[in-house]
């Protein structure tokens, strides 16, 4: 079986977008060691965006053409416990999660509840 390529929704714009960005990649990074997702870290263009800036809707349509590419969605909060930091709101994390609900493709609120998924189906 081939691993399952998903795609991380998680706050941006709402919050500390710095925090945010950092959360998303933390959480990529413990998938990507973990080995049992390919994850996706759509905040990554923050990084582009910073040495070539362009309109936010620029950033949607690009993550939004992309969407069908992948197997499911990992739709969490923006946490982080040193700062006592959580941001939950997300117009852009949450539009991605009805959008991959139109696919019929599965979202998750946990990574435990991803890697249930996965064990599923192996």
């Amino acid at each position: 079986m081939k691993k399952p390529i998903i795609y991380i929704a998680s706050p941006y714009t709402k919050g500390d977008p710095a925090i945010n960005v950092r959360f998303q990649c933390r959480i990529f990074d413990k998938l990507l060691t973990e080995g049992k997702v390919w994850p996706i870290a759509p905040l990554w263009t923050h990084f582009q965006h910073i040495i070539f800036p362009r309109p936010y809707e620029d950033w949607l349509e690009y993550d939004n053409a992309l969407l069908p590419l992948y197997d499911g969605c990992l739709r969490l909060n923006s946490e982080e416990p040193a700062l006592d930091y959580i941001e939950e709101k997300s117009s852009g994390a949450d539009g991605e999660v009805e959008a991959f609900k139109a696919m019929d493709k599965p979202i998750f609120y946990s990574i435990e509840s991803l890697y249930e998924w996965v064990e599923s189906l192996l």
